[in-house]
């Protein structure tokens, strides 16, 4: 997993409900909230709470790209929490921070820890056993295990809440079947991904999990399906204005149209799909 895409668990509130004792409302917030890290920092040794101070501490860090000092103060953060439920934050949290650092271990049981610590609440911290259980999950992908990934993945939709996580769930699994070389499971679950972000609005989301199904019918030799599913993601991309996925599907779709003997219109999609990707300055699609 990217950086980028674990900042959500740092800057989001999960939370507000009144079960969650974090103020979120602090000075050292607020300014994080508004990018200013360094001074966010420097308003946490202000707070008399030592749970939030050492909590913002850590969030900034982490935003700052200081892992180590995250990591330190998420775990300064856990020797004062008000609630069970800031414990456990802060546990999720420092296990994400963990693993970003390179650090698969340590996250790993960290996030066990955590686990465990919810299920002392029985039902009353569900949804943060489904958090590491999906992010027990993630670890699992990360070290190439497979068979774990499916375990944990599996766990987290069965007390899935939302379709939000489901889709989570599903799209997770995908992968973890496609490394245990179960393609026909990659693909059930990578469908069922797909219509549950497109049901919850998450169009990028959907593009994404319908490359990734494109790309396992590819492996799998049904080339006309994979070509059929990009094409239907360039006019996806096309209706909602997303000229970043129509290059992408449009590029995927030349590497497919090569594999099937194809090669004239491997090379007109090819074409097409750079010359979108430059006028947009899309470098990450770009050789």
């Amino acid at each position: 997993m990217k950086r980028e895409s674990t900042l959500s668990y740092i800057f989001i509130l999960l939370f507000s409900n009144g079960v969650y004792a974090y103020d979120a409302n602090n000075k050292c917030e607020n300014l994080l909230n508004a990018g200013a890290n360094e001074k966010a920092i420097e308003e946490s040794k202000k707070l008399e709470h030592k749970y939030d101070a050492n909590f913002c501490a850590a969030k900034a860090y982490y935003r700052n790209g200081n892992l180590k000092a995250s990591i330190a103060a998420f775990d300064e953060s856990l020797k004062s929490p008000d609630l069970p439920i800031d414990q456990l934050f802060a546990y999720l949290y420092k296990g994400i921070a963990e693993r970003d650092i390179g650090e698969l271990k340590a996250s790993s049981a960290t996030f066990t820890k955590g686990l465990d610590t919810a299920a002392l609440g029985n039902s009353k911290y569900m949804q943060m056993e489904r958090k590491f259980l999906y992010q027990l999950g993630n670890n699992a992908i990360k070290d190439k295990n497979g068979f774990d990934a499916v375990d944990f993945y599996s766990k987290s939709l069965v007390i899935s809440s939302n379709d939000d996580e489901r889709a989570e769930g599903f799209a997770g699994l995908s992968v973890a079947y496609f490394q245990s070389y179960k393609i026909d499971q990659a693909i059930e679950n990578g469908v069922k991904a797909s219509t549950t972000y497109q049901r919850t609005g998450k169009l990028s989301e959907y593009a994404d999990m319908q490359l990734t199904l494109a790309s396992y019918e590819s492996l799998n030799a049904n080339y006309p399906r994979s070509i059929r599913l990009l094409q239907s993601i360039e006019n996806f991309a096309k209706t909602n204005g997303s000229q970043y996925y129509e290059a992408k599907a449009l590029i995927a779709m030349s590497d497919v149209y090569d594999l099937s003997k194809q090669p004239q219109l491997a090379s007109e999609a090819l074409d097409k799909g750079e010359a979108i990707a430059k006028a947009i300055g899309a470098a990450d699609l770009l050789p």
